[in-house]
């Protein structure tokens, strides 16, 4: 049996052997009193970790090193091609705000690359660049699950091994500013927090905010909105942070001043570390994926990265009239009849927002998306194998339920890939935002 089939076994048989529901009741009551939630909703539905293979976890850490040097190549050439960067349509104010940002590290401190692992192949959707969410919640999942009566007696049998990303945010954090300053850089660095306190992540900002104070690090959660510039310091809610970890978007900046925006100010005077940088905006396009198997720009990587771009990277195309099929013919028709094989995304969008599967939508409706598609820039996507496990629910943890999964390497500092974060969906579209789905944390496992 598959080592991670295996332990999802043991795992249920445990669960049932509890008559009292010991672990179901002090997983729920816990993540009550944690406040683990999604807006109103609790973040974790079900009662078991996501399990990797040790071999797995090796493959995917290596696979996306090398995917994420393919990566810094295509971040270099659109900053060096004028006519490649072209392809991203960028405004002016888009430009702007990207000009403001002269931080000497990469803009991706913090990063996700999402995918799905199925029959040994990782492919990946796409790389959250800006503002990876889910790192707290899986933090604090990750401790509720350890502490379990179950999760005791599964260690009888298995090693297991967890990943707390929020210390490794903090020290990606301090490294970013460390290299901007130098040693002018202090030790214990006060932290901001950024987005708008309206959003459902609030929650996870407090989370962060908790974890790097207790590090040493005093850190508030400020309203992108109520952030001032004023005489070369950057403040907010009087708190005037060295470092900024920037979690809301740039395209809410630019709805907010843009390059006129307090934080930008801030940046652009290098009175404060903001990370991840500006940009990120270039980065967490979806544009890029077309851009990797593009011949054009292929041919500036090596054997290592254009295999790893192969392996993990579906094939992709800009929706436009002169596009080409992956058989050479005009791509419009072609899309038209391989519905059932592609996805269509906006290049410049989060949570699922506008995403159209094509085998869930029929030919009318398929056609409406892609006309869509002409008049916005999008790209085209070679469909995805969706892997799905039965996971125990909370509430019944004697039932259990189908949940198409993800698994999501991190990435550090635009190089470095450690941990994984992974969600649960009900649906095909795994995204906690769009709804219905769940996070849970990802635990190695393996036999003693």
């Amino acid at each position: 049996m598959h080592s991670t089939l295996a332990a999802a076994t043991r795992w249920n048989d445990l669960l049932a052997a509890e008559s009292d529901a010991r672990s179901a009741t002090q997983f729920r009551d816990a993540q009550i009193r944690e406040r683990l939630v999604f807006g109103d909703r609790p973040i974790c539905k079900v009662l078991r970790p996501l399990f990797l293979a040790p071999q797995d976890a090796r493959a995917l850490t290596q696979g996306v090193t090398v995917l994420m040097s393919a990566y810094r190549k295509l971040r270099a050439a659109l900053q060096s091609d004028s006519a490649l960067r072209s392809w991203l349509q960028l405004s002016a104010e888009e430009e702007a705000i990207l000009a403001a940002d002269k931080q000497c590290f990469e803009p991706d401190v913090v990063g996700r690359m999402d995918g799905f692992l199925a029959g040994g192949a990782f492919r990946v959707v796409e790389y959250n660049a800006e503002s990876p969410g889910g790192i707290g919640f899986g933090d604090r999942l990750a401790t509720l699950f350890e502490a379990l009566p179950v999760m005791e007696r599964f260690r009888e049998h298995w090693k297991v091994q967890t990943f707390h990303g929020l210390p490794r945010t903090l020290q990606a954090l301090l490294a970013a500013h460390k290299t901007r300053l130098g040693e002018r850089a202090t030790a214990h660095p006060s932290i901001a927090i950024v987005d708008r306190l309206d959003v459902p992540t609030v929650r996870e900002f407090e989370l962060c905010a908790e974890v790097f104070t207790a590090a040493g690090c005093p850190s508030r959660v400020l309203d992108v909105r109520t952030l001032r510039f004023e005489n070369g310091v950057l403040h907010g809610d009087g708190f005037k942070p060295d470092i900024v970890y920037k979690r809301a978007l740039v395209k809410d900046l630019l709805k907010l001043g843009g390059a006129a925006h307090p934080l930008a100010q801030a940046v652009a005077a290098g009175a404060v570390t903001c990370a991840s940088g500006f940009g990120v905006h270039i980065l967490f396009r979806k544009e890029l994926f077309a851009m990797l198997h593009d011949p054009s720009f292929a041919a500036q990587l090596n054997d290592s990265e254009r295999a790893a771009v192969e392996a993990h990277v579906p094939w992709s195309s800009f929706v436009t009239k002169d596009a080409l099929a992956p058989d050479g013919s005009a791509l419009a028709p072609w899309v038209v009849h391989a519905r059932e094989q592609l996805v269509l995304k906006p290049t410049d969008d989060y949570g699922g927002s506008g995403v159209v599967l094509g085998w869930t939508v029929d030919d009318a409706a398929w056609q409406q998306a892609l006309l869509r598609a002409f008049d916005a820039p999008h790209i085209v996507q070679q469909r995805v194998t969706l892997p799905r496990e039965e996971f125990p629910l909370i509430e019944t943890p004697q039932r259990r339920a189908l949940f198409y999964t993800d698994v999501d390497p991190y990435v550090w500092n635009g190089t470095n890939v450690e941990g994984f974060g992974a969600r649960l969906a009900p649906g095909e579209l795994l995204n906690v935002t769009a709804g219905g789905g769940s996070a849970v944390p990802v635990f190695v496992v393996e036999p003693h």
